[in-house]
Order: structure tokens, then C-alpha cells, then sequence
């Protein structure tokens, strides 16, 4: 039956909860992320299960629909914002060396290999750590991991030469002790007097500054504290895999 004075057609009223859930899927893109995104979707949900039950007396179809897309947009956008900001934050404090290498998530890595590095101090070989280049959720272009002590990972977008100099940088700018290479120190070790540096790369004895050593694919460097000088030094073999 059509009321006098009427127009002819009921009056739909929107679900209250429609334009709840589009006002907070704003919100979520605006500015409230997740927090937001998630209500506005869950507000949008329970308002088209409302209006399609109601038999046409409720309306608002369109505003709950927009709500939870913007309710998913938001929650993207701000949770992807806030990863990269928490993983830009945590990688700041991690300088990169004086030869650039920086530290990142390796994420455009082309050139990967392995290069094995033995400290031996009087006859003994020394634990190289294997948190070197490895300072939090970022990793340095060179570093070790805990699987594979003693191997240098080379992992870098560009194809240029790293030093056994440039592993001893990021070895000092990842680590609490004072770390060197040079004629009177090897890592956090000092030399003491009559003591000198041996210095072997694949078998052969490398004379050069040790830090000028290239660093290349399966090579195997060997610095002795001498004395002992164990020459030839001990054999090495790289583990299934590397």
C-alpha cells in the first residue's frame, strides 16, 4: 500500500554498518593501516550479510562493498610501508665499508661463490667468527655463516674484485673488537715481537700486502703467525655444496 503523499517507492534505509565500514576503509588508506583496514572489512562483511538478508528493506550494498576493498587496500599499503620502514631503520646502523660494500638483504645478488680463509697462530689454526658480515637482518656483500666456518660468502649484483682487505673491513665494522690485517695484526690478534706473517694463497706463498689478495671462486687463503711456518699449510676442502 503507497501512503498519501507519498512518492510511490519505500524508502530503503542504508545499513549503518555500510558507511561504517567505508569511513574506516578510508581511514585505513588515509592514514590507521592495518588496525582500520581490518575492521572495515569485517564491518563491510557483516553489513552485505545483513542487507542481503533483510528482504530489500536495507541498503548500502555499494558503500559496504567499497569499505572492505578499501579495508584491504589500506592494510596492504600501511603493512608494506611499515615492514620497509622497520627493515630501513634496522639496516641504517649498518654503514657500508670504505670500498662501499653496504649492507642489504641481497636481494639483487647475481654473483655467489666461496672463498676459504685459515688463521693459524703458532701451528694452531684460530676460530674465524661466523657472524662476520652478518650484523642483524641485513647481510654485507661478504660475510660467513655458522654452516661453513672458515668460508667467505661473495654475494653481489656487481662483478668486481674483492679483496681479502675489503673482508677484514667488514670483519671491523661488524664486530666489538678492534680488527686488522697488516704486518703486526691479523684480526683481533696482535703480534708480538719475532713473530711475522706467512701468508699462502692456494698453496703458493703470496708476499704482496695480504690485503690486496683477490678474492676468487674456491680459493683457499692461509695466514700464518709464524713461528711455526707450516709450508706447505695444512690441505683444505671446501664442504659438498660450496
Amino acid at each position: 500500500m503507497i501512503e498519501p503523499g507519498g512518492s510511490g517507492y519505500a524508502t530503503k534505509r542504508n545499513e549503518g554498518l555500510a558507511t561504517a565500514s567505508l569511513v574506516t576503509g578510508i581511514a585505513s588508506m588515509l592514514c590507521c593501516g592495518l588496525f582500520t583496514g581490518i575492521l572495515a572489512i569485517v564491518m563491510g562483511v557483516v553489513s552485505r550479510r545483513r542487507i542481503a538478508a533483510s528482504a530489500g528493506t536495507l541498503g548500502g550494498r555499494g558503500l559496504a562493498t567499497a569499505g572492505v576493498a578499501l579495508g584491504i587496500a589500506g592494510s596492504v599499503v600501511w603493512t608494506s610501508i611499515t615492514i620497509f620502514a622497520i627493515l630501513f631503520f634496522l639496516t641504517l646502523g649498518h654503514p657500508p665499508t670504505r670500498a662501499a660494500i653496504p649492507c642489504d638483504l641481497l636481494e639483487h645478488t647475481v654473483y655467489h661463490y666461496h672463498v676459504a680463509l685459515q688463521i693459524i697462530d703458532g701451528g694452531e689454526q684460530v676460530p674465524i667468527p661466523t657472524d662476520v658480515g652478518r650484523p642483524g637482518p641485513c647481510y654485507y656483500w661478504l660475510h660467513m655463516h655458522a654452516s661453513s666456518p672458515g668460508v667467505i660468502h661473495v654475494e653481489s649484483p656487481d662483478q668486481r674484485t674483492f679483496t681479502l682487505g675489503d673482508f677484514f673491513d667488514v670483519w671491523a665494522i661488524t664486530s666489538t673488537q678492534t680488527i686488522r690485517l697488516d704486518s703486526g695484526h691479523v684480526g683481533a690478534i696482535s703480534l708480538t715481537p719475532g713473530q711475522t706473517l706467512v701468508v699462502f694463497v692456494d698453496g703458493q706463498r703470496y708476499t704482496p700486502d695480504p690485503r690486496s689478495i683477490p678474492l676468487a671462486e674456491h680459493e683457499v687463503i692461509q695466514i700464518e703467525i709464524s713461528p711455526p711456518t707450516i709450508d706447505p699449510p695444512p690441505a683444505y676442502t671446501f664442504l659438498p655444496g660450496l
